[in-house]
């Protein structure tokens, strides 16, 4: 009797030891994305996506809330609270540089050829460089890469020519290359983070702004600015990150879920954007006075910008490495 009653307590044990881990992973784990674009941006739409696919193949232990329209501050923000783990994750691109000044060849103006350079880049031996120098410099772990339309310029008066730009106040990101690009186009370049971007050009803060098709016309700046240039100065893409301690807290599962989430997100917004480009150039067109800008002697004037930056380490190893890839395309 005694030995069966010693029996049925160490089964009765070993049932609680098993059960309460089993019970406490029942829990998923919870995570918050930011995005500071409006919610029908097509970087916003993507960061939800990806959001339900990390649940999706995660099979549920994975919660991703996202939180869009810059609810949780700008860009910059954004990425500071990633580094200090109150954000989780977020869709970021050349802001990072704030953080890490080689950073900058992430959005270089007249850097990247086309969108194929770009993913030939980030897919490759280089992008591998740029992801393990991130995470060294910053902790900031990028997931995978979203493809953007090249950034064109609004402005309250026309530019027909680099000169019209001489003197004019342009928001930029908070970002170096940004600042010393118009500068070497003879503007006035003011940096603003994005969620004051309307309000400074409807006061008048600022002459103009600069930003792929698809943010200008989701955020309405066609209201505060009468002017279109198309310079494509800029062929871009932003970034589906998070904080690496975060990440490296996780299960193997659950940080594929992750990566596959973040592709497959991309995937979307590749997609996303063949689907809404047409309709938003037809709008925009429609609502705006637009020029088609001969952008050669604005690349000309700004040829030197990148020898500002060969004082940061790792720039021009990373610069000159873009650069080589790019000449297949």
């Amino acid at each position: 009797m005694k030995r069966f009653y010693l029996l049925s307590l160490m089964f009765t044990l070993a049932v609680a030891m098993f059960a309460v881990p089993c019970a406490w992973a029942a829990d998923p784990v919870k995570l918050v994305f930011a995005s500071a674009y409006a919610p029908v941006d097509h970087q916003s739409q993507t960061l939800v996506k990806f959001g339900e696919l990390a649940e999706k193949h995660s099979n549920g232990t994975l919660k991703v809330s996202v939180a869009v329209g810059g609810v949780l501050g700008g860009e910059r923000d954004v990425a500071e609270g990633i580094q200090v783990g109150t954000v989780n994750g977020a869709i970021l691109g050349g802001i990072l540089q704030n953080f890490d000044p080689a950073m900058s060849i992430l959005e270089f103006p007249f850097l990247f050829k086309n969108d194929a350079h770009v993913r030939a880049v980030m897919e490759g031996p280089v992008g591998e460089k740029i992801r393990a120098r991130l995470i060294s410099k910053t902790g900031i772990r990028i997931l995978y890469h979203v493809m953007r339309t090249p950034r064109e310029l609004t402005t309250k008066k026309p530019v027909k020519s680099l000169a019209d730009v001489k003197g004019m106040k342009i928001r930029v990101p908070e970002m170096q290359a940004h600042l010393e690009t118009w500068r070497a186009l003879g503007a006035t370049p003011t940096p603003l983070a994005f969620t004051e971007v309307y309000t400074a050009l409807q006061l008048g803060t600022v002459d103009g702004q600069e930003n792929p098709l698809g943010v200008i016309y989701a955020n309405k700046f066609y209201e505060v600015t009468e002017y279109l240039a198309i310079t494509d100065h800029l062929v871009g893409f932003m970034m589906i990150v998070m904080n690496d301690a975060t990440y490296k807290k996780l299960t193997p599962a659950q940080q594929k879920a992750l990566t596959q989430a973040a592709t497959e997100a991309s995937r979307f917004n590749d997609q996303l954007l063949k689907k809404i480009n047409a309709d938003i150039e037809k709008q925009l067109f429609a609502k705006m006075k637009v020029t088609k800008i001969n952008n050669g002697p604005w690349r000309d004037a700004a040829k030197n910008v990148y020898k500002s930056f060969l004082k940061y380490d790792g720039f021009e190893d990373l610069y000159l490495s873009i650069r080589k890839v790019g000449e297949k395309y």
